[in-house]
């Protein structure tokens, strides 16, 4: 089988208890089968210890975090693992031993990536970023240690979606920028894939597969930035996306650097953005473009981190043929980081004239990342707005 690796992977190393956002607090701990039934089958002490901790809430297994920090219970005060220095890896729950690894076994290929809520992760992103190194996969041959995770076995789609998502990548690294003409591309897919099943092809088993020869979809590159126009999401577009996916009270707690960030949103547009959305979108505008002082690179970076998106998520559309949901998530998720950034530069103002730093940049995209996924709820809202 061929595994693929993202280029930031070979030079991850978890920094343990350096990590200024460590992956122990923050959210729930879900409990796989596998551990589960170690976990319940534990003798003595430490196995009473274990099931005290274990809750199980409708499907979800988890451990029972302090109410307020979901914090794990054996996060110890030495900011490590507590089961995995007892224990080893092979003893913690499954998302623990592999995050920040995202691992997809395609059937015939795999693909590991790493999430950017993980510091460490986020750090090399823009190290890569800023070095104007491509974020490609190197493939070796080997077996994965994880198995497949997907239901569909379409393999002329899956090469259409790999053919695509390069070209895809081909286009922002050429310029083309967060464009509208993207956007168009994926409704015209999504739109091509609803008539392929509500057609005879789909109906009636004529061996014709989606995206082959006989049944082509269209190609990225057929769309020119120049049919479009940047993306932009207005002030009231952000506050959907803020106040009904992304933002939570709790963040006060379980995420201090965040909750911070938000609160600041909240002061500039809270008000603003329900009264006067016009005057909204200007100091929008202005705030954004406050950010070139402290990040030049700014327009650049933003790029990268839709590149790398469309590198870790694109084939999600493997699985649920949703085209203009996933492109346009990735775009709302970038509009909604630049604008943290920008929140964060409009705070050190006065304070600091120097460019923000890679470990600055890498805090901000590391908590902000543990709440992005969020925004695809609101989505729905606001995806008539856009092609």
């Amino acid at each position: 089988m061929i595994i693929k690796k993202i280029s930031i992977l070979k030079n991850f190393q978890c920094t343990g208890a350096a990590c200024p956002s460590n992956c122990c607090r923050g959210w729930k701990i879900p409990i796989d089968d596998d551990a589960y039934k170690r976990y319940i089958t534990e003798k003595g002490f430490f196995g009473f210890l274990l099931r005290c901790f274990l809750v199980k809430k409708e499907e979800l297994t988890s451990f029972r975090c302090s109410k307020h920090q979901y914090r794990c219970p054996f996060w110890g005060l030495d900011h490590l693992c507590t089961l995995q220095k007892n224990h080893g890896t092979n003893y913690m729950p499954r998302v623990c031993a592999e995050f920040p690894r995202q691992l997809s076994n395609f059937g015939t290929f795999c693909e590991e990536t790493l999430y950017l809520a993980c510091h460490e992760a986020a750090r090399l992103f823009v190290e890569q970023a800023r070095a104007g190194i491509p974020f490609t996969f190197t493939e070796t041959a080997g077996e994965a240690g994880y198995g497949e995770n997907t239901t569909n076995d379409d393999l002329d789609f899956l090469g259409y979606l790999l053919n695509s998502r390069s070209e895809l990548i081909t286009m922002l690294a050429d310029g083309c920028g967060l464009n509208t003409s993207l956007l168009v591309y994926a409704k015209d897919a999504q739109e091509k894939c609803l008539a392929y099943y509500t057609h005879a092809y789909g109906a009636v088993n004529t061996g014709i597969n989606l995206g082959s020869e006989q049944y082509p979809l269209p190609s990225p590159l057929d769309y020119s930035a120049a049919d479009g126009k940047p993306f932009t999401a207005d002030a009231s577009t952000m506050y959907t996306l803020f106040f009904r996916g992304f933002y939570h009270p709790s963040l006060k707690h379980s995420s201090p650097v965040l909750y911070k960030l938000c609160q600041k949103y909240i002061r500039e547009f809270y008000t603003l953005a329900k009264t006067n959305p016009a005057e909204a979108d200007k100091k929008q505008s202005a705030l954004l473009e406050l950010t070139y002082k402290y990040v030049p690179d700014f327009d650049a970076l933003m790029t990268s981190y839709y590149i790398y998106f469309l590198q870790k998520n694109f084939l999600d559309i493997f699985e649920d043929y949703c085209f203009s949901k996933h492109m346009l998530c990735g775009m709302a998720q970038a509009q909604m980081l630049g604008l943290f950034i920008a929140l964060y530069c409009k705070d050190r103002r006065g304070k600091k004239k120097d460019p923000l730093s890679t470990d600055e940049l890498a805090l901000i995209i590391a908590v902000y990342e543990r709440r992005a996924p969020q925004i695809e709820d609101a989505l729905k809202e606001i995806i008539v707005s856009f092609p």
